[in-house]
C-alpha cells in the first residue's frame, strides 16, 4: 500500500537576527509557510552568555540553528583580539553544547578569509585553512569546533557578502558615495566572489530542506571579480557616472588574502 510521506516542519532558530544576513532571512521567512523562523538579535539570545542561550532554545526549541552572531569588522578584530575570541570562538562553543542538548542542527556561517589567498585558484570545500588576520584566524576555530565535536553540523563559507537595501557594505557604500558625486578608489588586486544575503538565505533554507551530509559547504556568487571590478558593476547598474580609480592594496597593514574566490564541489540542487 503506498504512504504518503509526511514532511515535518522544522523550527529555524536564528542568531544575529539584525545583521543583513539576518534581516535578508527575515524577508525570505515572510512567505515560507513550511518551517516556523525565530529570529533572535543579541538583546534576545547572546551566544557568549550561556543563560541566554539555554534559556533561548528551552523556549523554542529548534530543529536548526542558523548562527549570524560573530565579530566581523576584519580591523578592529586586531585591536580587539580577545573581544573576537569571545564572539566568534568561545561564543560558537557554547552554541554547540547547547544544539547538541537539544538535538539541533547547527548551520555555522563563515568566510573566505580563513584561506591566505595563495593558491592561485578558486578555494573548495577540501582545501586546507590558513588564515592571515585575527578574524580569520577566529574563524577558522570556530569551523573546527563544528566540525570536531560530533555535531550535527554544518559550516557555509560564503565571500563578501553586500545587501542591497540594508545594512553597511561595499555595495552601499560605493552606491551612497557615486550618488554624493564623489570620486572613487578602490582596491584592484584583491579578487573574491561577492555574494547577495538574498541568493545566500535562499541557499541556506535550501540546505537545511535538503539536509545533505553533514560537513563544510561553499556558497558565493558566481562572478569572479577585485573589488574595483564589482564596484565598476555597482555604478553601471546604477547608471551613474563618477571617477573610478584603481589602486594597489597598501603594502602595510592589516594582511587579506589576495585572491581567495569560493566555489563548490558540493552543490545543492534548486529545488525546496
Amino acid at each position: 500500500m503506498a504512504t504518503n510521506k509526511v514532511i515535518m516542519a522544522k523550527t529555524i532558530l536564528v542568531t544575529g537576527s539584525n545583521g543583513q544576513l539576518g534581516k535578508s532571512l527575515r524577508t525570505l521567512a515572510e512567505n515560507d509557510d513550511k518551517n516556523h523562523w525565530v529570529f533572535s538579535s543579541r538583546q534576545d539570545l547572546d551566544i557568549t552568555n550561556k543563560g541566554s542561550i539555554d534559556a533561548a532554545f528551552a523556549k523554542h526549541l529548534p530543529t536548526h540553528c542558523i548562527n549570524c552572531a560573530a565579530f566581523t569588522n576584519v580591523r578592529l578584530a586586531e585591536k580587539q583580539p580577545e573581544n573576537a575570541t569571545a564572539i566568534n570562538v568561545d561564543g560558537v562553543a557554547k552554541l554547540i553544547s547547547a544544539c547538541q542538548e537539544h538535538s539541533t542542527s547547527l548551520v555555522h556561517l563563515s568566510t573566505d578569509y580563513v584561506f591566505d589567498g595563495q593558491k592561485g585558484n578558486p578555494y573548495t570545500e577540501e582545501d586546507k585553512v590558513n588564515p592571515l588576520n585575527v578574524y580569520g584566524k577566529t574563524k577558522a576555530a570556530s569551523e573546527a569546533l563544528v566540525l570536531e565535536q560530533g555535531l550535527k553540523g554544518y559550516v557555509v563559507r560564503t565571500s563578501w557578502v553586500y545587501a542591497e537595501n540594508h545594512g553597511q557594505n561595499f555595495y552601499r557604500s560605493i552606491l551612497a558615495k557615486a550618488r554624493a558625486g564623489e570620486s572613487l578608489r578602490v582596491v584592484n588586486d584583491q579578487t573574491g566572489t561577492p555574494t547577495s544575503t538574498v541568493e545566500l538565505a535562499h541557499y541556506l533554507r535550501r540546505l537545511i530542506q535538503q539536509g545533505p551530509p553533514f560537513g563544510v559547504y561553499h556558497f558565493a556568487g558566481n562572478k569572479i571579480q577585485t573589488w574595483f571590478s564589482f564596484a565598476k558593476d555597482i555604478l553601471a547598474e546604477h547608471k551613474l557616472n563618477v571617477e573610478l580609480t584603481p589602486i594597489a592594496t597598501p603594502k602595510e597593514g592589516l594582511k587579506r588574502p589576495s585572491f581567495s574566490p569560493l566555489i563548490s564541489i558540493k552543490p545543492l540542487n534548486n529545488e525546496l
